[in-house]
């Protein structure tokens, strides 16, 4: 679906209309439905998709068009089409005539979208705001500016691998169209989601993004929390609180040069404790360990950890890519200055992590252990066995 496919005045010509199941303004497409785009997306078939989510959305709905209306239809004529979402229309303004004066418009309504029409709803964006992505690729190596997005899914796995709560801010550093923050101002409770992005053209499309995501989340009846798109370099210190008081941070540096991932380091040094940061290239080693030669390193304050590898979750490549969480934590640095100030207390803990090692090997071998002696014993018993016969 393109800019074409949208809400507007189109002269009289032949139009599709989609009535809302919360009760606002109605989309209205622009027949012929262009099929240009960022993936050349049919948009016959994106106001099909809407329709099965609302459907979703509504089950006591669900039945009724999947047997009486999306079971016959061509996405190529415009009466079969208008057929399609006359049915619709009918079926939903019923709906909503008989929850007049219910409490079931509040069930399903100013709620967060589920994960599959909220990936439908981004997805429908980025086709209508992206109308060149090779201008997407225009940018200076190393540089903040270089460009790469992160899948739907990967984010899916970050929000389900860190604790979110309202009391929660996320900022994506080099925020390219803003699909990273939209999701994240959907599908979590963060009190607010900022995006800073350098280049011209991606902000230029964010723009369109906002625009239409506002609106399809309204026309569906769901809400979102508070987002901010800004242009900008994320490096300059007009943004450096917005960074410092986020607690969760995301950048895709996977192709910044060490200048700028050296930058970085200097701004995550004035990050809040239990702060995380997500990004695709660690900032410090996973098996850092604090020596007397280090001390002015990033990774004396933070731990890192890999997140499981998701084949797709970037767009340069299919293969799978490694993303890193830190949790910003001082207390380790502190640890190791009480161990250094206090002989006894770092041998106690050495003895500590020995003993642990001894009784997990002790446990390990008992368990070897009696697998053999029962092994034996059926081996004895066998033999007992042929004997007496």
């Amino acid at each position: 679906m393109s800019n074409n496919n949208k809400c507007s005045d189109n002269g009289g010509g032949l139009e599709l209309k989609l009535h809302s199941p919360a009760g606002v303004q109605p989309f209205v497409f622009s027949w012929p439905l262009s099929s240009s785009g960022s993936d050349k997306s049919d948009g016959a078939c994106d106001i099909v998709e809407t329709i099965r989510w609302v459907c979703e959305d509504i089950p006591e709905l669900k039945v009724a068009l999947e047997v009486n209306v999306l079971f016959d239809y061509d996405t190529r004529s415009y009466e079969s089409m208008k057929q399609l979402c006359d049915r619709y229309n009918r079926a939903i303004d019923s709906i909503l005539q008989l929850e007049k004066g219910t409490s079931l418009p509040a069930a399903r309504l100013n709620n967060r979208p589920t994960r599959g029409m909220l990936k439908h709803i981004l997805t429908q964006i980025y086709n209508q705001a992206v109308e060149d992505p090779e201008k997407l690729n225009q940018y200076e190596p190393f540089s903040p500016e270089v460009y790469g997005e992160t899948s739907y899914e990967l984010i899916c796995q970050v929000i389900d691998q860190i604790h979110i709560t309202e009391d929660d801010s996320f900022i994506d550093l080099g925020s390219g169209v803003g699909q990273v923050v939209l999701q994240m101002a959907a599908a979590t409770m963060c009190k607010r989601c900022y995006g800073i992005e350098k280049a011209d053209t991606p902000h230029r499309y964010s723009e369109t993004m906002v625009k239409q995501y506002n609106r399809w989340l309204a026309w569906y009846g769901k809400k979102h929390g508070e987002y901010k798109l800004v242009q900008g370099d994320f490096l300059q210190k007009q943004h450096r609180e917005w960074i410092t008081s986020s607690t969760i941070v995301f950048v895709n540096n996977f192709a910044f040069g060490p200048n700028v991932d050296h930058m970085l380091k200097e701004v995550f040094a004035d990050l809040k404790d239990g702060a995380r940061v997500i990004s695709s290239k660690s900032f410090c080693p996973l098996n850092f360990r604090i020596t007397d030669r280090n001390l002015s390193d990033i990774g004396t304050i933070m731990h890192v950890s890999e997140l499981t590898p998701l084949s797709g979750s970037v767009s340069w490549t299919g293969k799978p890519v490694s993303y890193y969480l830190h949790i910003i934590d001082r207390t380790k640095l502190e640890r190791y200055f009480l161990r250094v100030k206090n002989p006894k207390l770092r041998q106690a803990e050495e003895n500590a992590a020995a003993a642990a090692a001894l009784a997990a090997a002790a446990v390990g071998g008992t368990g070897i252990a009696t697998r053999r002696g029962r092994t034996r014993q059926a081996n004895n018993h066998q033999n007992n066995n042929n004997n007496n016969n």
